[in-house]
């Protein structure tokens, strides 16, 4: 419950999938700039599949040669096909939604900036503002959470004024209290359910 713990869950744990959010945002941005098409997406997920390809035979050959041990012959299988077989999450469902792409871009172009905004505010409360409270349904790292963060950002790029500097700063005081708020409560959960367990066990 200390600052400690908290800033490990917050800073050090939670790195990663901040990354994947903003490289993934930057990403997005751009492809709304242009009509997207399935033989373009395609050729992007070839490429993916390629690079892939080439940087799990390095990895297997360093394998072989230096810790041989944690290497196993179902790792090389997968090895040879990484993006089909999921090796790592983020490819495989970045893939995904390129493949998906070009159908969900035109299907939100034509549902309107009406129920487009109302869209975004479904998904942003059922998968963003209810995640915070311990035990709502939330959403899992893979390409639905790819959709959901295109439904946002198309929302705002095609429909909605920009943000102002106050604005953003208000927001990222919100995403910092947030947080911390869900660690606490997800901590006092979890502490009375441990408690509860004790107690039944004696």
């Amino acid at each position: 419950m200390g600052p400690e713990r908290i800033f490990f869950q917050l800073v050090m744990a939670g790195g990663g999938k901040v990354g994947v959010v903003i490289f993934f945002s930057i990403s997005a941005w751009f492809f709304l700039d242009k009509e997207q098409t399935i033989k373009s997406n395609l050729k992007r997920v070839w490429i993916m599949e390629r690079e892939l390809l080439f940087w799990s035979l390095i990895l297997v050959t360093f394998y072989l040669v230096f810790d041989r041990a944690d290497l196993s012959m179902k790792l090389m299988v997968k090895s040879v096909m990484s993006l089909s077989m999921g090796v790592w999450w983020y490819a495989t469902a970045y893939a995904i939604f390129l493949a998906l792409l070009p159908f969900l871009a035109k299907g939100l172009k034509a549902l309107g900036r009406e129920y487009h905004l109302a869209l975004a505010a479904t998904v942003l409360v059922i998968w963003g503002l209810t995640s915070f409270i311990p035990g709502m349904i939330g959403i899992n790292d893979g390409f639905f959470g790819f959709i959901y963060l295109f439904i946002l950002i198309s929302a705002y790029k095609w429909y909605m004024e920009p943000f102002t500097t106050r604005q953003v700063w208000l927001m990222i005081g919100t995403g910092l209290v947030f947080p911390v708020v869900h660690l606490r409560l997800h901590n006092i959960v979890a502490a009375r359910a441990r408690h509860r367990d004790n107690a039944t066990s004696k």
